[in-house]
C-alpha cells in the first residue's frame, strides 16, 4: 500500500500524537508499505523541507500559524500537490485539535470522493486547551465538528472514553469507530528494588496546567512534612510554560530540594527513568489516553492516575491505581507508600498494552479492507 499520514504538528517532537505517527509511519514501512507523512512546519528554516527516517518520508509544509489554528491557504495547495504526485491508496490524519485537519480532508474530498480517509482524533472534550475550548466549545463540535467528521471514511479512536465522546457529542456510529490503544517500543515487567528505604518518584510529559504536576509536588510535600518520609526524589521530565509556577510552588511548600527538574531527554533515557523509578504518576484532569502510563507500565513500574477521564481504562491493568478527583495529596502521598511497601506486581496486562507493531498491523487490517470496499 501507499499511504499517506497527515499531522499538524511537527513529527519528529515529543508528544503523543507525534510519536503515535512516527510508530504507525515506521512499522508499516517495516511491513513494507509506502509510506509519507506530511505536516506543517513549526520553524520557518523547516519549510518545504523533506527528509528519510526510519524508512518513510517525512514532507513538511508552510509554517503553521497558531492565530489561524492551522488553516492555510498555501498549505492546502500543497496538501493538493502531494495528493495528486504520490497518489496513495488512503490518507490518515490525526488531530481534531485544529483547523489544519478538517482543511486537509475538504482538499481531499474535493480531488477524490472515492479515497478512503481515515480520521483519528486524538480528541478530549475535557480539555479545554483544545481548538474547541478555545473557540465556541461545545458549539464547534456540534457543527463544525460533525459536519467534517462526516466527510472521513472511518474513524480510529485510541481509547473507549475518546469513543464514546464522539458517539455522544458528535454523533458518531458505533459501526465508523474502531478503537485501536497506542503501542509500547517494548514490555519488560522484570524489575526488583534496590532499596526500600528510598523513593523514587517520576512523571513525564508537558508543563500544562490540565496535566495535574502541581497536585502531584503537593502529594510529595505531604510525604515528606506530613507522613515524615524525607527519602524521597521527585523527577519530573519535561517543559513547558507552568514550570515557573510549579518551580515557584515547590519553593513555596519548601520540597524544591526533593525535586529534580529535567528536560524532554531522547525515548530510550526516558524509558530508563521510567524502569528506574518507583512510582510514576499522571495526575491529569483531562487525556484522552496517557500514552507515558503504557510506558511506565511496560517498564514494570506502578502508576497512579486520576479517574474519570481514559485514564481510568488503566487503572484494570495490574500495578495502576487511581485516585478520585478532586485530587486529596494526602491520600496520593499514602498509596505512594503503600505502593513501594507492598512490592506490587506489574501486569500481565490486556490488549491495551502491547507493542507498536502488534498496533500497525491493527491500522493495516483497516486500511486494507477500507481499500477493498
Amino acid at each position: 500500500m501507499k499511504i499517506l499520514l497527515i499531522n499538524y504538528m511537527e513529527t519528529l517532537d515529543p508528544g503523543g500524537i507525534n510519536k503515535t505517527v512516527r510508530e504507525i509511519a515506521k512499522h508499516l514501512s517495516k511491513k513494507g508499505h509506502e509510506i509519507f507523512v506530511f505536516n506543517p512546519a513549526w520553524k520557518k528554516e523547516q519549510e518545504l523541507t523533506r527528509e528519510e527516517i526510519d524508512g518513510f518520508t517525512l514532507i513538511r509544509g508552510f509554517k503553521y500559524n497558531p492565530r489561524f489554528y492551522g488553516l492555510s491557504a498555501k498549505n492546502a495547495q500543497l496538501v493538493k500537490k502531494i495528493i495528486t504526485e504520490i497518489s496513495p491508496d488512503i490518507v490518515h490524519v490525526h488531530g481534531y485539535h485544529t483547523l489544519f485537519s478538517p482543511e486537509a480532508i475538504w482538499v481531499i474530498r474535493r480531488i477524490n470522493e472515492r479515497i478512503p480517509i481515515v480520521f483519528t482524533p486524538h480528541y478530549d472534550p475535557l480539555n479545554h486547551s483544545t481548538l474547541a475550548g478555545k473557540l465556541l466549545g461545545g458549539i464547534y463540535d456540534k457543527t463544525f465538528g460533525r459536519l467534517f467528521l462526516k466527510k472521513v471514511t472511518h474513524i480510529t479512536s485510541v481509547s473507549e472514553f475518546e469513543a464514546n465522546n464522539l458517539k455522544r457529542i458528535h454523533k458518531v456510529l458505533s459501526d465508523k469507530i474502531t478503537v485501536i490503544p497506542h503501542g509500547v517500543n517494548f514490555i519488560d515487567i522484570i524489575k526488583k528494588r534496590k532499596n526500600k528505604e528510598y523513593i523514587t518518584l517520576l512523571y513525564v510529559g508537558y508543563l500544562l496546567e490540565y496535566k495535574g504536576v502541581h497536585h502531584i509536588i503537593k502529594a510529595l510535600h505531604e510525604l515528606v512534612h506530613s507522613l515524615g518520609f524525607k527519602n524521597v526524589k521527585l523527577k519530573i521530565i519535561g517543559e513547558g510554560p507552568e514550570k515557573r509556577s510549579l518551580t515557584d510552588l515547590s519553593k513555596k511548600l519548601n520540597i524544591y530540594e526533593f525535586i529534580e527538574w529535567i528536560p524532554f531527554l531522547p525515548h530510550e533515557k526516558v524509558l530508563k527513568e521510567m524502569k528506574q523509578a518507583d512510582v510514576f504518576l499522571l495526575l491529569s484532569k483531562s487525556e484522552g489516553y496517557g500514552i507515558v502510563v503504557a510506558e511506565a507500565l511496560a517498564m514494570g513500574t506502578p502508576t497512579i492516575v486520576t479517574k474519570g477521564t481514559a485514564l481510568e481504562e488503566f487503572t484494570k491493568e495490574p500495578g495502576c491505581f487511581g485516585v478520585e478527583v478532586p485530587i486529596n495529596p494526602r491520600e496520593v502521598a499514602k498509596l505512594i507508600l503503600k505502593i513501594v511497601n507492598s512490592d506490587v506486581k506489574v501486569g500481565p496486562f490486556s490488549r491495551k498494552i502491547r507493542t507498536w507493531d502488534e498496533v500497525a498491523g491493527d491500522y493495516e487490517r483497516i486500511y486494507d479492507r477500507l481499500i477493498k470496499n
